[in-house]
């Protein structure tokens, strides 16, 4: 099978597995996957079109990914993507030594250097780097991106059928990785789990503004690697419908507070180095950790003036997502504050931390560690 061919098989299963997905949602997800369903094939620009009505109605899609992990050339291009290949380049090469239990210290080598580099993209990622990768996909630097390439792709549709009502949209596939922090939306706390990506109001804005271009806009979320898709939305944008569609699937804007919102948190200069041991019933591997030393006290402001803000926007039905330092302040500080009249300051989370009794706050740290598996706060 060709480059093309497998390019085009891989466009068709995220479209597959997104309507399955947001089929499974019910609701507007579900709807608009009936809205959307037909018969879909392969396409060139755009990437898939989808023919319903018995060739009536036809819908094209572009499909491009966004990624956590990117690079910071011109291109944006995603450093997951290739790390994925490059993980299965290196499964394909050493997968018959494996089997028959022969594997070379190359092989052990290679792997723990597979393992080093994953760390250090991870560490050197930041969120807004979401928004990014989704803005050069859309929008991109001299008009480059898909936004501005819809009319080619509507006169390459009307080659089909001149006569056919032509719709428009795009399939963004997400790919991250948020494990470390944590979603309030309003009735619960949670941890995002790799694949989850509350939409930031960064990425929001540029999905609203592409709206008003396109009859549907659909999202693949996944983890950085793979093909899976967790969860999908599937929003409709005619008429200025595309607000209305996302909040009915939970896509609204989700602020970030915490450090590692704007840039990367405990980003590594240099890969670090590995060390293995080969025992009888595995390997042990230990990575040198080169993240750049975190300032204590910059820390510590930052953690408070983001328990203010998640305290602001909790008193207004508001979801916020919050780093660990955010979140467990936040946890210890809210009941004490939950009677304060008006917007609450940095100085008010101050006082109230300073005025609660050491035991009482040392037992809700312990809680708070033992809730969330989390070896030290």
């Amino acid at each position: 099978m060709s480059h093309k061919e497998n390019q085009e098989k891989a466009e068709l299963f995220i479209y597959e597995q997104s309507l399955k997905v947001a089929r499974a949602k019910g609701g507007e997800a579900r709807r608009n996957v009936a809205r959307l369903s037909g018969d879909a094939r392969p396409f060139d620009r755009p990437d898939i079109v989808i023919t319903a009505e018995g060739g009536r109605k036809i819908v094209g899609l572009e499909h491009f990914r966004v990624d956590h992990h990117i690079g910071r050339g011109k291109k944006v291009e995603s450093k997951s993507a290739r790390f994925s290949s490059d993980a299965e380049r290196f499964r394909k090469q050493h997968e018959d030594a494996a089997r028959r239990g022969a594997l070379a210290e190359e092989a052990y080598r290679g792997f723990g250097d597979l393992i080093s580099r994953a760390i250090r993209e991870q560490s050197n990622a930041c969120v807004d780097d979401i928004s990014t990768s989704l803005d050069a996909g859309l929008f991109g630097k001299n008009g480059r991106g898909h936004a501005f390439k819809l009319d080619a792709y509507r006169e390459n549709i009307t080659q089909i059928d001149a006569n056919a009502d032509i719709r428009l949209g795009f399939l963004i596939e997400i790919h991250t990785d948020l494990r470390q922090w944590f979603l309030n939306d309003g009735f619960k706390e949670t941890r995002v789990s790799p694949g989850q990506f509350p939409i930031s109001c960064e990425a929001y804005e540029l999905l609203k503004k592409a709206s008003p271009h396109v009859d549907w806009i659909l999202l693949a979320f996944c983890p950085l690697y793979g093909d899976e898709v967790r969860d999908a939305a599937i929003i409709r944008c005619c008429n200025g419908m595309f607000e209305t569609s996302a909040a009915r699937q939970g896509i609204i804007q989700t602020p970030y507070l915490g450090l590692g919102k704007e840039t990367p948190f405990g980003r590594q200069d240099r890969q670090g180095e590995v060390e293995f041991g080969v025992g009888s019933d595995g390997v042990d591997y230990l990575a040198e950790n080169t993240s750049e030393q975190m300032d204590a006290i910059e820390l510590f402001n930052n953690a408070i003036s983001g328990v203010a803000e998640a305290l602001n926007l909790a008193r207004r039905g508001k979801p916020f997502a919050a780093t660990t330092s955010v979140q467990l302040a936040y946890d210890i500080a809210k009941d004490s504050l939950k009677h304060k009249n008006g917007n609450v300051g940095p100085q008010d989370v101050l006082k109230a931390i300073g005025r609660m009794d050491p035991s009482e706050k040392n037992a809700r740290m312990e809680n708070w560690r033992k809730q969330w598996l989390i070896d030290n706060v």
